[in-house]
């Protein structure tokens, strides 16, 4: 299907921080796949439906083959959730969620530009045993409409080991 007229844009940007408050890593910002979820929850919630926007933030394993084939592209009309999500999911009231201005500039009003900010604290997620690490290679963010979890973006990206003494602060950014 031909979409009309600009685009929903998604763009993250992860950084990742030792328990001293030392940048391990950070990887810039990148583009993320805004998913048909993202479309049909605003048409929901035109309708009056009952749609409760942005649900949580799921993150997950992913793949671990994608880190020698690399991770394939989500495809934006059949990707509905995570390929290995962890569980459970950071809710609504752990995210921090400002309005844009033109300029990336946090404003009081509604815009047509909305910053979600995750921070994994320490301890989150649990790595398996006997690893020591979490390996992160995907991430989502979920709405609801109608009581049934929408995914509305995804990216799948290269491994992130998150220790249990680590924290990674995502920030998202979604451009309507």
């Amino acid at each position: 299907m031909e979409k009309i007229g600009s685009t929903i844009k998604g763009i993250y940007h992860d950084i990742l921080i030792d328990q001293k408050g030392h940048v391990i890593e950070d990887r810039g910002w990148q583009t993320n796949t805004i998913l048909d979820g993202c479309r049909i929850l605003l048409a929901g919630f035109m309708m009056n439906e009952t749609a409760g926007g942005i649900f949580s933030l799921g993150v997950g394993q992913g793949d671990p083959a994608w880190d020698t084939a690399g991770a394939p592209a989500a495809n934006p009309v059949t990707t509905t959730g995570l390929v290995n999500r962890y569980n459970p999911l950071i809710p609504f009231s752990e995210l921090d969620l400002v309005y844009l201005d033109q300029n990336d500039q946090v404003i009081a009003g509604p815009s047509t530009r909305l910053q979600i900010t995750a921070t994994l604290i320490p301890g989150y997620p649990v790595p398996q045993a006997p690893s020591t690490t979490f390996p992160l290679r995907e991430f989502g963010l979920f709405g609801l409409l109608n009581s049934t979890e929408i995914m509305i973006n995804t990216i799948r990206h290269p491994v992130l080991h998150k220790d249990v003494t680590s924290t990674l602060i995502r920030v998202i950014r979604l451009y309507f």
